[in-house]
């Protein structure tokens, strides 16, 4: 797997959401709502025999408003649906990809940052993907 090109499609694929504003470069500027493509925690290779599988667990950032602002919170609780017009599930586990052969949104978690002097509210996606290793 090439990975800027997963990093891309990623994106693109998230471009879909409406509303949100989708950066496949980690430095990018972060104005909320945001999602971020990050590099991967992790990039195996060889999973199976002769380079056919590779595997890595890519991190996806996704910025809403304050953490004292409710409508943060209800926009957050959309990204994070199993299903709907916003999950972030839900859309990346859709369709095919060129790029690779599956995606797996596989965990969340939650914390707090602080951009230009404000406490936002960020999700952490897990995505494991599995592609070709040739």
């Amino acid at each position: 797997m090439d990975l800027a090109a997963v990093m891309l499609e990623v994106a693109a694929r998230l471009r879909g959401i409406d509303g949100l504003r989708v950066h496949d470069n980690p430095g990018a500027t972060r104005t909320p709502p945001a999602a971020i493509v990050l590099y991967p925690e992790t990039l195996t290779f060889d999973g199976t025999y002769r380079r056919g599988m590779d595997r890595m667990s890519l991190p996806l950032s996704v910025v809403v408003g304050k953490v004292s602002d409710r409508s943060a919170r209800n926009q957050l609780a959309a990204y994070c649906n199993g299903n709907g017009a916003r999950s972030i599930k839900q859309t990346l586990e859709s369709g095919a990809y060129t790029e690779f052969d599956e995606l797996r949104v596989e965990s969340i978690d939650f914390d707090y940052v602080t951009y230009e002097g404000a406490l936002l509210v960020e999700a952490m996606f897990t995505l494991d993907i599995v592609g070709s290793g040739t």
